[in-house]
């Protein structure tokens, strides 16, 4: 593994992270200053489903880039063209199915419906939806470049310029609205901004990987067949963590009222902040385990498997017992005394806490050799299931049976992923020689 690509790695993960957290907290109160809370809740609800179409790749992306990761690593650049021409097909299919149905609903939508009092009149609202939807089909072409470009071991350089493409967009946005200009002129400058970004991601993967062609005739309805299970089992995912914080977010107010769900959002807000620190260190290593994972290097694939089960194992204890000392204290700190679970609610979200910084990174690295098909169903399952069972423990015993179920997923979770990751290294390592493998070499001789 080579610890200077993975360094890189994870200061260009930190980065995308300040970018996306700088973002939240500066384009709100410049958009809702500017443009009124009107307007400004308008533009969210209009920009709502584009942006998440952006951040789609309908699991393509994902399944395409394993594939091709792990292609190129066995030097089958042949094969790696194919796979990149056949997905591309498909994500071309989409976009223009998808530009079909936003065409239909931005000209047949009523006005009553897009119009707001003290806002946007329905002419302006539907530009707006009109240019966003485009920059989604825009956005939709990013992940394939994206894929190329981790394959040829630049994992760092492509997440610094998709977080810069980010950043742009925040700032231009939040530039126009300073400048006196209107919804329409910042959907306008997302577009663009964009379209810039995907030119340079093209740009720089064909520079890059030579064996890199644009078109469709090396593709193969084989290879878009081979691809398609994994792909759907990807678009699991986002539904899966989607029905895990939301679903049980609503199932906590409807059993407990409104004023319950502040209490219970905080604390899992709190409980995510280590898993997303360890995710920073994990991700940059995910293209070196596909890389040797397809080289079949099974020696290195168990002592890495098992390194990054033992530090996440003790990131998770640490945490756990960090939020047991001090997690009253800083959610009082931090909310100024409004938000105070009950302390059994903080033990259980510590123990779940420590769950989820297990079995989460585990789970990436069946994602990143596309055997992620068993664990993304399961995960579906049992967030379905944990919504419904946080209506009814929470109606049975408060707030704190929110926590309950929470830490029943985790540890269900947990348990299903170890298996299956086990099923696929075999047996691997744990304890303190297995960490050793996550140092570079001049530490290791210490």
């Amino acid at each position: 593994m080579r610890w200077r690509r993975v360094f890189l790695g994870v200061l260009s993960v930190g980065y995308s992270k300040i970018v996306v957290a700088f973002m939240q907290l500066a384009m709100v109160p410049v958009l809702a200053t500017t443009w009124g809370l009107d307007t400004y809740g308008q533009w969210l609800m209009l920009t709502t489903v584009p942006i998440f179409l952006g951040a789609s790749d309908f699991g393509f992306g994902t399944a395409a880039g394993n594939r091709l990761t792990a292609e190129v690593a066995k030097g089958e650049l042949g094969e790696a063209l194919c796979t990149f021409q056949s997905a591309l097909a498909v994500m071309l299919l989409c976009t223009f199915s998808i530009f079909a149905i936003c065409l239909t609903a931005t000209v047949f939508l009523p006005d009553a419906l897009l119009s707001a009092s003290n806002g946007m009149d329905g002419a302006a609202a539907r530009q707006v939806l009109a240019i966003m939807c485009l920059f989604g089909l825009v956005a939709l072409q990013s992940s394939l470049f994206m894929s190329v470009m981790r394959a040829e071991g630049l994992f760092a350089q492509t997440t610094s310029l998709y977080a810069t493409m980010q950043l742009g967009e925040g700032i231009a946005v939040m530039a126009v609205a300073l400048a006196g200009g209107g919804p329409v002129a910042a959907a306008i400058a997302y577009c663009a901004i964009r379209t810039i970004g995907v030119s340079a991601q093209a740009v720089l993967a064909l520079r890059r990987a030579k064996w890199l062609q644009l078109g469709l005739r090396q593709g193969s309805r084989s290879r878009v067949k081979e691809l398609l299970r994994p792909a759907l089992a990807a678009m699991m995912l986002p539904l899966s963590q989607a029905l895990h914080l939301q679903g049980t977010a609503l199932a906590v107010g409807a059993a407990a009222g409104a004023a319950a769900v502040p209490i219970y959002t905080s604390l899992r807000t709190l409980s995510r902040t280590g898993l997303q620190l360890l995710m920073t260190l994990t991700l940059p290593i995910l293209p070196e385990f596909t890389a040797e994972h397809a080289r079949e290097n099974s020696e290195w694939v168990k002592r890495i498997t098992g390194g990054i089960a033992t530090f996440n194992s003790l990131a998770g204890i640490v945490a756990a017992i960090g939020m047991l000392l001090l997690g009253e204290w800083f959610l009082d700190l931090w909310t100024n005394g409004s938000i105070q679970p009950p302390y059994a609610m903080l033990a259980l979200t510590a123990v779940a806490m420590a769950a989820s910084m297990v079995w989460n990174p585990l789970s990436n690295l069946l994602v990143a050799v596309n055997r992620h098909e068993t664990f993304t169903y399961s995960f579906l399952l049992i967030a379905a299931m944990a919504t419904g069972l946080t209506y009814i423990f929470v109606e049975q015993w408060g707030i704190v049976g929110s926590a309950a179920v929470s830490l029943l997923l985790d540890v269900v979770m947990l348990a299903i992923t170890w298996l299956l990751v086990r099923r696929m290294t075999g047996p691997f390592p744990m304890g303190r020689d297995a960490v050793r493998i996550l140092l570079p070499s001049r530490f290791k001789r210490r």
